[in-house]
């Protein structure tokens, strides 16, 4: 009769065994969750620093002292770009003004004409659509143009003249002859640059 085998008592508890291969053969082993990290009381301390990081958000932060506000002056002051500026300004004020528009007052039409065939005769082809206008006006639309002289765009052209004369450029005496002719003649459109009147129209009929 053949031998039959023995069945266990408990197959429940077998079936959950794994078999164990190396030096601890006889060894079971069973799937186990891992360790949950154990959650600390909050203590005082917690709360008094969170209680402290909105009290510094809330507090606004001191005004700078007086010392301060006057140490950020003087290296506003120090900056080479006001220091250009202010001497740029200087220069502006330290023209005679009297004694140049007197020498330019004396400034004879002969003269006016001469050095605007000058400027002609240095162009290879002539100029175009500037048949209608006169030569004074030729001249002050040169005179915005000429871009050694610094922008013509929101400054008079007698200012802008006497800028450049002041920064040392030499701009043309010509030039404020015709401006100073043109200011007697009560022409307020000579005060200006041509290239801002088409600005401004244009900025007006945008609006």
């Amino acid at each position: 009769m053949p031998a039959t085998r023995r069945k266990p008592s408990n197959p429940s508890t077998r079936a959950q065994q794994t078999l164990a291969f190396g030096p601890n053969a006889n060894k079971v082993t069973k799937p186990s969750l891992p360790p949950q990290p154990k959650k600390l009381p909050k203590t005082q301390s917690d709360s008094l620093s969170l209680s402290e990081a909105v009290a510094e958000i809330a507090t606004p932060s001191p005004s700078p002292a007086p010392e301060d506000e006057q140490a950020q002056h003087q290296a506003q002051l120090s900056n080479p770009r006001t220091l250009a500026i202010r001497n740029q300004q200087a220069a502006t004020t330290d023209v005679k003004s009297s004694d140049i528009e007197v020498t330019a007052a004396k400034v004879p039409e002969t003269q006016v004409r001469k050095y605007w065939r000058a400027k002609e005769e240095e162009r290879i082809a002539p100029r175009v659509h500037q048949k209608g206008l006169s030569v004074n006006e030729k001249i002050l639309r040169h005179f915005d143009l000429s871009s050694q002289y610094g922008p013509c765009i929101g400054i008079p052209r007698v200012k802008r003249w006497k800028r450049a004369q002041g920064l040392g450029l030499h701009p043309p005496i010509e030039v404020l002859a015709v401006l100073l002719k043109e200011e007697a003649a009560k022409n307020g459109k000579a005060e200006r640059a041509f290239m801002e009147g088409l600005l401004t129209s244009r900025l007006a009929v945008n609006e």
